[in-house]
């Protein structure tokens, strides 16, 4: 046991020195919030960051499970990768058998910056995108030296693991079993951001749901030099510590009244768990029966990290989760900064917008909404103390409300 304490710990140290160089730093605590974030990935459609775009958070998208969001399958041109961020692109997402076993096809590494084209053999051909930063200090998968899950072992938390960094260098960069626990998943290429050379082609790469792996593949075996973690955009606990009853949640608004905080329980949550680029709207309601009153009560905004409600007032009070790691294109709804739905309008599709993105409408200027599918909630403030917070469902609002009207700094959308 002593071992393998020590092992984990030298490997946590390598990490965190690897990623403070790339600018990440691992998630723990509860980190800074400011009121608007850069998303670590905006992926576009078009070239030189045209057409449709959509933000990710940290975390591994499978076309295969519709979680590339607005740009869809085969249709991403360009990327734009956060400081402190990588992402993968594969051609070949988790479907037709290719969860555990098979490859992802050909893939590519690319590295904070814009990257105004993909490639020519992947443009218009992404199937899986893969996005890390600095890994996170709980563990979501163990990587082991042998077969069977013999041997050394490695934890290894939501975020990105090189051998480039010296991060494998405990196995030996020789990694032959896998146990992914439940709500991740694992991208393990056989090149990183290094030997992958100047076409940062990542060779033979393979995705890993949650399980016990026996062994990797013998194509794979003792050749990894890159693991990508994935982990839920949120998870919340009904007992502090993140202990108690469970649930994980991916980018959405999610009301107790759907039956969307069932496993956890509605008025039941205690502690938070947000994956690192993404950030999280609690109330203490999900009604939108008292226009004009605050419908959701006591509301607050949680930047990535874990927070501990326990000593507070949203202590198992939580009625809504609301999660996202930016904004994406579309026109889900259409906010306007006269009654009526008149004057100056934005369109908006499902994430989220602080003042600084809330475009032609304008920060404390909106009078009305047009929720043209999915769901809305229009808060007061964009930081950690949201004031006034209104969920709005499919129509026309000529009005939001006396206590909103010309004081929106921030929309969360769902589809």
């Amino acid at each position: 046991m002593r071992a393998r304490q020590s092992l984990a710990a030298g490997a946590a140290i390598l990490v965190a020195f690897a990623w403070a160089q790339a600018g990440a730093a691992p998630v723990g605590r509860a980190a800074a919030l400011p009121g608007a974030a850069t998303p670590p990935l905006v992926a576009y459609s078009g070239r030189a960051f045209g057409g449709d775009w959509q933000s990710y958070g940290t975390g591994v998208f499978d076309n295969a499970r519709g979680e590339l969001g607005t740009v869809g399958n085969d249709a991403i041109s360009s990327l734009r990768v956060a400081p402190g961020y990588r992402a993968v692109g594969c051609v070949e997402g988790g479907g037709e058998g290719r969860v555990d076993e098979g490859d992802l096809g050909r893939c590519r590494i690319f590295g904070p910056g814009g990257h105004d084209s993909v490639g020519r053999d992947l443009d218009d051909k992404i199937s899986l995108l893969a996005v890390y930063g600095g890994p996170a200090r709980h563990a979501g998968a163990t990587a082991y030296q042998g077969p069977g899950f013999t041997g050394a072992d490695l934890p290894l938390g939501p975020g990105g693991f090189e051998a480039a960094t010296g991060a494998l260098d405990r196995l030996g960069a020789a990694i032959s079993s896998l146990a992914v626990e439940d709500g991740y998943r694992v991208v393990a290429c056989d090149r990183d951001s290094v030997s992958a050379g100047s076409d940062a082609d990542l060779g033979l790469c393979r995705l890993f749901g949650p399980g016990r792996h026996s062994g990797v593949g013998d194509d794979l075996q003792r050749r990894i030099s890159l693991v990508a973690v994935g982990g839920p955009a949120l998870t919340a606990t009904s007992d502090a510590g993140m202990a108690g009853l469970r649930q994980t949640f991916g980018p959405g608004i999610h009301q107790a009244l759907a039956g969307e905080l069932s496993q956890v329980g509605n008025d039941a949550v205690t502690a938070l768990r947000v994956a690192d680029g993404y950030r999280v709207i609690a109330c203490a309601d999900d009604r939108t029966d008292l226009i004009g009153q605050g419908d959701l009560g006591l509301c607050r905004l949680y930047g990535p990290g874990d927070r501990d409600l326990s000593d507070g007032r949203l202590n198992d009070a939580v009625s809504l989760l609301a999660v996202y790691p930016g904004g994406a294109s579309g026109d889900s709804v259409l906010a306007y900064a006269d009654r009526d739905l008149n004057g100056a309008s934005a369109a908006f599709g499902p994430g989220w917008y602080p003042a600084a993105d809330l475009g032609k409408v304008g920060n404390d200027t909106a009078s009305s909404l047009k929720v043209r599918s999915g769901r809305a909630v229009a808060c007061e403030h964009d930081r950690e103390r949201l004031g006034t917070c209104r969920l709005y469902t499919v129509g026309d609002h000529p009005f939001v409300g006396t206590s909103l009207n010309d004081r929106i700094s921030l929309l969360a959308v769902a589809p």
